[in-house]
């Protein structure tokens, strides 16, 4: 692991930064003090953490809380005020998130964001084209097109939807859905994947489903979860972040955090 960055020692000149693992595993992306304000409102408030190179793990807070805009700080769609970031030790603060993408780093959003009246196949396909906005009927014939179709086909198979991918994204299921775009992020093959409550609007063996789905996939990168359904999330995950009101709360193993302050508040139960 690289030193952690001086910014990002703690108080007590540990060292040791809030929200890192401290396990000596190769960090993928991290952030160190990044803040972000808007109106005066201050979203996200100096949060530092660290994202070991695989494993999965997750992100978790009341809504308002930063969860959302912590992703997009990450991701490069929201420049931070002031922190850093950075990816295989590279500081990339300045990055658009079109070039973090090219360098690793992938996200699904909230809600689901598939290009209507298009199969699955074109949808996860689009992904692998330098501008996918020019994913039309005449780019289809473009030289890339038939290798952005296999790495598709490959990307949904490893998901197990293969049988998904000549159906239009309209008539699908919202689980369908969210695996297509799941299959759409992992198509690039990035180093991490950071999902945006996933797991919303979808039932209890859905989440299943979708909770295996990332678990196969943290095998060969880091994948990071927003979400609200703790039991699906503490179930998965190997590492806990809970951030409340902006700030990093609680950075630890699943089992302290099922014990911790934070977690109960979380789950509405009063600790004597």
């Amino acid at each position: 692991m690289p030193e952690t960055p001086p910014e990002a020692a703690a108080a007590d000149g540990s060292g040791t930064a809030p929200g890192t693992l401290g396990v000596g595993a190769p960090v993928v992306l991290a952030c160190y003090d990044v803040t972000k304000s808007y109106g005066g409102v201050v979203a996200v408030d100096s949060v530092s953490l660290e994202v070991p190179r695989r494993g999965l793990y997750g992100l978790c807070g009341f809504n308002g809380a930063g969860k959302s805009t912590l992703f997009n700080l990450l991701a490069g769609s929201v420049r931070a005020d002031s922190g850093s970031v950075r990816i295989d030790g590279q500081d990339v603060t300045g990055w658009s998130a079109m070039r973090r993408a090219r360098s690793g780093v992938a996200r699904t959003w909230q809600t689901v964001r598939l290009a209507h009246g298009r199969t699955a196949v074109d949808n996860v396909a689009a992904a692998c084209l330098r501008d996918p906005g020019q994913w039309v009927v005449g780019s289809l014939w473009r030289p890339q097109a038939a290798a952005a179709r296999e790495r598709a086909w490959a990307a949904l198979e490893s998901l197990g939807i293969s049988d998904l991918g000549a159906r239009l994204v309209d008539g699908m299921t919202l689980e369908a859905q969210r695996l297509t775009e799941l299959a759409r992020a992992l198509v690039s093959e990035p180093k991490v994947l950071l999902a945006d409550e996933p797991a919303s609007g979808l039932s209890a063996a859905q989440r299943t489903v979708l909770a295996d789905a990332l678990t196969a996939v943290s095998k060969d990168r880091a994948v990071v979860v927003v979400e609200h359904d703790l039991d699906m999330l503490t179930s998965v995950s190997e590492h806990i972040w809970a951030m409340v009101e902006g700030r990093l709360a609680y950075s630890g193993d699943v089992e302290t955090f099922r014990s911790s302050p934070v977690y109960a508040g979380l789950r509405g139960i009063e600790q004597a």
